[in-house]
């Protein structure tokens, strides 16, 4: 069905007439080429003849082996629901669908935000428009993104709701979160009929060192300068809850700089002249948050080992759809699993 864009319009401006938003029609519907965790479309509804056009996107459940074993667009739903009102920029929500007859898988619709996201393909440290803003509005660009993840960390996540993330009684957000991270690891050596020890090492150390905390905050799970969205500087949209978690503050900080650093020294490239420095970085978050960065250079491994564990799966899609070569090895060989190495050098695992 989804390789009929008319067909896949249709049937949702006739889901959005059934719930209550008569003479609804989906226009201009396209697949983005962007996202490889969810089937992502691009299109505009107008409610009637006359009426003015609403950006939309609609993430789709993908069906049998992706990026993540468990994809759940309701959970990312939810999470999104919650945080309407939080003072977060995230989108607006327009309906979730969990029947498989609608479009055969579950869906969500939301609005299209204003602004521009900075490239990860090509590389924003290499070229394109944040590549090319001045030095200045580098730095506020960079510090609008940190105060998001600053203003995450202060919420208070059991009075929105989250505590159905919290991990079974007697264990801890972290341990949770490395079980899971280790499943995924055996799911996808499965899949690719190969095993991965560097991130098995990394693992261990992972498991041996894990710093004891107090502080538990809601994690973005996917902070990044690519999943922001900018409007003449402002941070007017924070993209993809698709791995919400509750963790050490310090996990998103980790997540941030380790992809910043992933996408430059991870694949051989200087990283862009003017962006803020690490250690400006660290500073600026701590004051905006009130919380201590004491656990980042823990976090930074745990960040670098995940992400290597996505790029597994996101290495295999891409050469199972021909997008690059066999012989790239690009589950074993990208910025990430650089990352691993030099971590390993350092930590000695």
């Amino acid at each position: 069905m989804l390789d009929d864009m008319t067909a896949v319009a249709q049937r949702l401006g006739a889901w959005l007439q059934a719930r209550g938003q008569s003479g609804a029609e989906v226009l201009a519907l396209q697949r983005s080429a962007g996202g490889y965790s969810n089937i992502t479309l691009l299109g505009e509804i107008r409610s009637g003849p006359g009426a003015q056009a609403q950006r939309v996107v609609v993430r789709i459940q993908p069906e049998g082996a992706a990026v993540f074993p468990d994809c759940d667009v309701a959970t990312q739903y939810r999470t999104m629901e919650l945080l309407q009102g939080s003072g977060l920029p995230v989108p607006p929500l327009l309906g979730l669908e969990l029947d498989v007859s609608v479009l055969g898988a579950p869906f969500f619709i939301m609005g299209r935000l204003d602004g521009r996201v900075p490239d990860e393909n090509p590389l924003y440290h290499l070229e394109g428009w944040f590549h090319d803003l001045p030095p200045e509005e580098l730095r506020r660009h960079w510090f609008a993104g940190i105060d998001g993840i600053a203003a995450l960390a202060r919420l208070d996540w059991r009075a929105l709701g989250f505590s159905f993330l919290l991990p079974p009684e007697g264990v801890t957000p972290l341990q949770e979160q490395l079980r899971y991270h280790e499943d995924m690891l055996r799911w996808s050596e499965g899949l690719s009929g190969h095993g991965y020890p560097l991130l098995w090492r990394a693992h261990g150390w992972l498991v041996a060192h894990q710093p004891h905390s107090d502080a538990v905050a809601l994690s973005w799970g996917d902070a990044k300068l690519g999943n922001c969205v900018f409007d003449q500087g402002r941070l007017s949209g924070m993209l993809d809850w698709e791995r919400p978690a509750l963790s050490d503050p310090v996990d998103d900080l980790a997540w941030w700089l380790m992809l910043d650093d992933s996408l430059s020294t991870g694949y051989g490239v200087p990283r862009l002249a003017g962006l803020p420095t690490r250690e400006e970085t660290v500073a600026h978050w701590e004051r905006a948050s009130g919380f201590s960065a004491r656990h980042l250079p823990y976090y930074e491994v745990f960040a670098a080992w995940r992400f290597s564990i996505l790029m597994t799966r996101i290495g295999r899609i891409f050469t199972e759809r021909g997008w690059v070569p066999p012989e790239a090895e690009m589950d074993l060989r990208n910025g990430g699993s650089r990352l691993v190495e030099l971590l390993a050098e350092l930590h000695h695992f």
